[in-house]
């Protein structure tokens, strides 16, 4: 792990671990998703952990942990779910930061823990051994089940993939009103328009919050923007790097499909490499090499390391955003392709040929004459 500096997730779950949890995790400075659940982990949570300030969620329940909540956690202002329940800590739950936020049945089977602001009773040592001595028994049967149940899930997932076209946005994304989009981008007047696309237009927009949105209306009248609309809403949902948009929100009803992006006030590489009439954008070397490395990042991350593999099949200029700071954003995966496992399924049919001319890979035609 000591060499795992940009890992984004961690998830060794339902395994049989044991010994204290590894203190070469604080070496994982960009880590945001750690799940160490139904293992064997003991001794006391390493106070080191706090230091990863760009952890989002930390799942630790069902082990033999021991000793207090370090203090320290509720500093990690990143740290939105924390889950440390079925262990045997002990002594007061901090207050503040996480804690503030958390329900009870994210601590719940730590009987050594107190804290009457959470709802939890005194502690009670006695009842604390009777448990303890269950727990012995009773938590090798529940990972065994934990472990049927969960095959049971991944075949399932499996082949809701494989066999049906489902807009499922997990994440659990803010909720943005179709009035709320309306409202903000003028009615999706001209004067904010950004770009046409294959299958609809882009908008620029501010919520009543403040924020500035970039919208893309997708046109219901073209079958093939329905499929478009969802497979971008299921590869973002997937994807989490620096240099690769982020979703914001979706809107969907009979009328309408639209996606809530954040705005790039820089717009696309595409604008800055070959300027229209009296733009004035300029690209020295330097900053064309710091551009292109980071979209090689992106580029490899969706590749090599995302939870799918992602094949974007239309990476062109005009398909990377540039943020204020001129960070590039690989962006429009209306026609990526997802593989599960080692699958080429999807890239061996001459449905598979599809992006923009000049800019489609050259290895595409390898796999259609296959």
């Amino acid at each position: 792990m000591s060499k795992m500096a940009m890992v984004l997730a961690i998830d060794l779950s339902v395994n049989h671990f044991s010994g204290g949890i590894p203190r070469a995790l604080e070496s994982c400075t960009e880590l945001q998703y750690l799940n160490l659940s139904w293992n064997a982990f003991g001794g006391p949570i390493p106070a080191s952990v706090a230091n990863l300030q760009s952890l989002q969620s930390m799942d630790l329940s069902h082990n033999n942990l021991s000793g207090a909540i370090p203090v320290a956690f509720k500093e990690m202002k990143m740290l939105q779910h924390l889950n440390l329940s079925s262990n045997n800590l002990t002594g007061e739950v901090p207050k503040g930061g996480i804690f503030a936020s958390l329900d009870s049945s994210e601590i719940n089977g730590n009987i050594g823990l107190s804290g009457t602001w959470i709802n939890l009773p005194p502690c009670s040592h006695s009842k604390h051994r009777q448990l303890s001595t269950s727990r012995k028994v009773i938590v090798p049967l529940v990972i065994g089940i934990a472990i049927f149940i969960m095959s049971i899930l991944l075949l399932a997932f499996s082949y809701r993939w494989r066999h049906a076209n489902i807009l499922s946005l997990e994440v659990g994304p803010p909720r943005i009103l179709y009035e709320e989009l309306l409202d903000a981008t003028g009615g999706f007047s001209e004067e904010n328009l950004l770009r046409i696309g294959s299958f609809g237009s882009v908008y620029k927009g501010i919520l009543n919050n403040g924020t500035n949105i970039a919208v893309k209306v997708f046109n219901l009248h073209d079958e093939k923007a329905h499929q478009s609309f969802s497979r971008e809403c299921n590869t973002l949902k997937r994807v989490r790097h620096r240099n690769v948009i982020k979703i914001i929100s979706a809107c969907s009803n009979l009328e309408f499909r639209g996606l809530i992006l954040p705005y790039m006030s820089n717009g696309s590489l595409e604008r800055w490499l070959y300027p229209c009439g009296g733009e004035e954008c300029k690209l020295n070397f330097s900053d064309r090499l710091k551009i292109a490395k980071e979209i090689a990042e992106g580029m490899v991350y969706i590749h090599h390391h995302c939870f799918v593999q992602v094949i974007h099949c239309d990476l062109k200029p005009n398909n990377v955003l540039l943020g204020d700071d001129m960070t590039p954003y690989i962006t429009d995966f209306g026609i990526a392709k997802l593989l599960f496992g080692n699958s080429m399924d999807s890239l061996t049919s001459t449905n598979a040929v599809k992006g923009s001319t000049g800019y489609i890979a050259p290895g595409i035609n390898i796999f259609v004459f296959l």
